[in-house]
């Protein structure tokens, strides 16, 4: 099983100012379309603003086919680029399993690696049957969330350096947790060319917790080439108020298998591509058999 290492010096690649603004921001999770973390560090001097709510007209669907996910695991690589530098900040292992949760069929989402200076992991339990989460637990460096989730509310609580928080909200069938969930949903989703849907994503940040409104969209298709292989992917943008982001999804199997998300206060780019899988609904277009 690979292990998650940071594969560069973090201040070597970038100037000190940017080091501190992503520790101080967390970048808990590494991708928009989920939670966002962004936890201050003990030496934040004032919280962040707290989070808004987004409402989209886009009519809700997000018609699931969960028998899709299986067990597996994905190892992914992150870069960082800032002007023309790029840096190695860590690898992430993604490990879905099947367990029993108080007695109902539930997925194991589970997340660890180096990002930058800091460990960061995260498990979320989902239903089998139609991906609804039912608890979480996250870590980044001395940040960390737990929730619960029941048909209508969350609860939980936030600690880091700046002290705790209760999270007390309304729960939506489509809320989408973190960076597995956004995964494991595109895979159980009918993807077409004219896809397009709307879900809810639970955001956390040094401000509060809220439960916001993005949008998704098939935007178009590429022939993609990545470390674990070469893929024809969809192309699925994901906006919400706070940012955008951009998914490559295999045609076949609808694995997630690059990502790019655009960091505003960073003036940069943070990429997530596939290095390594053991999951057989991914075959790389180079192994395909001729018709």
């Amino acid at each position: 099983m690979p292990t998650a290492l940071t594969t560069a010096m973090w201040n070597v690649a970038f100037p000190s100012d940017v080091s501190r603004l992503m520790r101080r921001r967390g970048l808990l999770l590494p991708t928009l379309a989920t939670t966002l973390l962004a936890i201050a560090s003990a030496g934040a001097q004032t919280a962040a603003a707290p989070v808004a709510l987004h409402v989209d007209s886009i009519t809700h669907r997000l018609t699931l086919d969960a028998t899709r996910l299986q067990p597996g695991q994905f190892l992914y690589r992150l870069t960082l680029t800032r002007d023309t530098v790029t840096s190695a900040i860590g690898d992430q292992r993604f490990i879905i399993t099947t367990i029993d949760y108080a007695g109902t069929p539930a997925l194991m989402l589970a997340r660890d690696g180096g990002q930058g200076v800091s460990v960061a992991s995260d498990s979320l339990v989902v239903r089998r049957d139609d991906l609804r989460p039912l608890h979480w637990i996250a870590t980044h460096g001395p940040a960390r969330v737990a929730a619960e989730f029941t048909a209508d509310s969350i609860f939980g609580a936030m600690t880091s350096p700046l002290g705790k928080q209760n999270i007390v909200l309304p729960n939506r069938g489509d809320v989408l947790v973190n960076t597995m969930a956004v995964d494991e949903v595109l895979t159980a989703l009918p993807l077409t060319s004219t896809w397009r849907d709307s879900a809810s994503l639970l955001v956390i940040d040094a401000g509060g917790a809220a439960v916001t409104t993005a949008s998704l969209a098939v935007e178009g298709e590429e022939h993609v080439s990545v470390p674990a292989g070469e893929f024809d992917c969809w192309i699925i943008s994901v906006e919400a108020e706070r940012a955008t982001e951009r998914l490559w999804v295999t045609k076949q199997g609808q694995i997630v298998v690059r990502t790019e998300q655009l960091l505003p206060d960073l003036g940069a780019t943070l990429v997530r591509v596939l290095a390594q899988t053991d999951s057989p609904a991914l075959v790389p277009t180079s192994a395909r058999l001729p018709h």
